[in-house]
């Protein structure tokens, strides 16, 4: 698995943030519409939307907000920014490579975003590589559910029939998450971490 896509929970806020998101509790997530159910009630707070070029600068301003323990857990390691040829994948807009989507509070601008998600498929690869980050501010909210929701929904949609994950020791919420949604095809725990591959089809 490619260690610079994957993630356990993660970041801080692009900016001093309020300690609510601007009251959204209004608009359900358009992904949910779609599928014809009624949204999770926390889902509601969030907007989710691909990831586009005009995200960048908001991107990077997210990445500098980072404490360094965020960014350590993000990329299992020490990063001085948002690696080069990540940013140039998350924005490409190539869902079969690297699918990224971003999640925003309902009544917001795009520009303030709260989390990046992003489902990366290695060439050749049979499973697609999910990465989290959700700023520390607003973790355990719904905005990473929200994104994983969509990408999901996106990864079927294109014949996607794995997903897989890696997180390191002691932050294995991701997983449990995947868990909950999806039947797990293997499960491993190294001394880097847990991990796991679960089926979508």
């Amino acid at each position: 698995m490619t260690a610079v896509i994957i993630l356990a929970s993660m970041t801080t806020v692009i900016e001093a943030a309020p300690s609510q998101p601007p009251d959204a509790r209004s608009a359900p997530d358009p992904a949910s519409r779609e599928q014809g159910r009624d949204p999770e009630p926390s889902a509601r707070r969030w907007q989710t939307a691909l990831a586009t070029p005009a995200d960048a600068a908001a991107l990077a301003d997210l990445f500098a907000a980072c404490s360094l323990e965020t960014v350590r857990l993000r990329f299992f390691g020490r990063v001085r920014a948002l690696p080069a040829e990540y940013l140039a994948d998350v924005l490409a807009g190539r869902p079969d490579v690297h699918d990224a989507v971003v999640a925003y509070a309902y009544g917001a601008s795009k520009a303030h975003l709260v989390g990046l998600a992003s489902l990366a498929t290695p060439p050749g690869g049979r499973t697609a590589e999910l990465g989290v980050l959700v700023a520390d501010a607003w973790q355990r909210q719904g905005a990473g559910r929200a994104m994983v929701d969509l990408l999901l929904t996106r990864a079927r949609a294109r014949g996607v029939r794995r997903v897989g994950a890696a997180v390191l020791p002691g932050r294995s919420a991701l997983l449990a998450a995947l868990g909950r949604r999806l039947p797990a095809e293997h499960l491993a725990l190294s001394a880097d971490g847990p991990s796991g591959v679960y089926r979508l089809d």
